[in-house]
């Protein structure tokens, strides 16, 4: 059984509101910003993102976007607070701000900042996981490559060294002997 987001009618002017069967519902702001239809798609996204970024990501960043999905779960984004963030946690402000980060330049979450409706301020940062998108992650040719048949290539200088015609003997012998008797002493 898969767990959808709790869903409403996405609304119109007036924000927020619609009209409803028993009278005005509010609908949730957060929804708008879902990139999954299931709770089960974005943690498989989040658990993809971490594989793939095993080796970028240290303990702190898989905590911070752990976090981020944990209040994601209801509405397929969250609301947080640094400070939120800091408590869950229980790593400092500068190191949740570098997780965010580094989990922004990685293309695993999108920060949108907030602007409060009423008193106008800014508010806490909207966080939203990305889908996963193994096929944006390879590189792939656009055209293929045209063979160079038809130029001439320029012929070896003489005098120019070449590594296949060093011998054998000068490649293992590059390091100066070490003397059998070391001395630790200064005098």
């Amino acid at each position: 059984m898969t767990k959808s987001f709790s869903t409403h009618v996405h609304f119109s002017p007036p924000p927020f509101y619609i009209e409803g069967k028993g009278g005005i519902l509010m609908t949730h702001y957060l929804q708008n910003y879902a990139r999954f239809n299931s709770i089960e798609e974005m943690d498989d996204a989040a658990a993809k993102h971490c594989a793939f970024h095993r080796y970028e990501l240290n303990n702190s960043d898989q905590l911070v976007l752990d976090v981020i999905r944990r209040y994601s779960v209801k509405y397929g984004a969250a609301h947080l607070k640094h400070a939120t963030i800091e408590t869950a946690i229980g790593k400092s402000n500068a190191t949740v701000r570098r997780a965010i980060r580094k989990l922004e330049q990685l293309c695993i979450i999108q920060r949108l900042h907030y602007v409060r409706p009423v008193m106008s301020g800014l508010g806490a940062n909207i966080y939203i996981i990305l889908p996963f998108d193994d096929q944006g992650r390879t590189s792939s040719r656009k055209e293929a490559d045209n063979p160079h048949d038809d130029e001439v290539n320029e012929p070896i200088s003489e005098n120019e060294p070449l590594f296949l015609k060093s011998s054998i003997k000068d490649l293992t012998n590059t390091s100066p002997m070490e003397s059998k008797k070391l001395s630790t002493s200064l005098l």
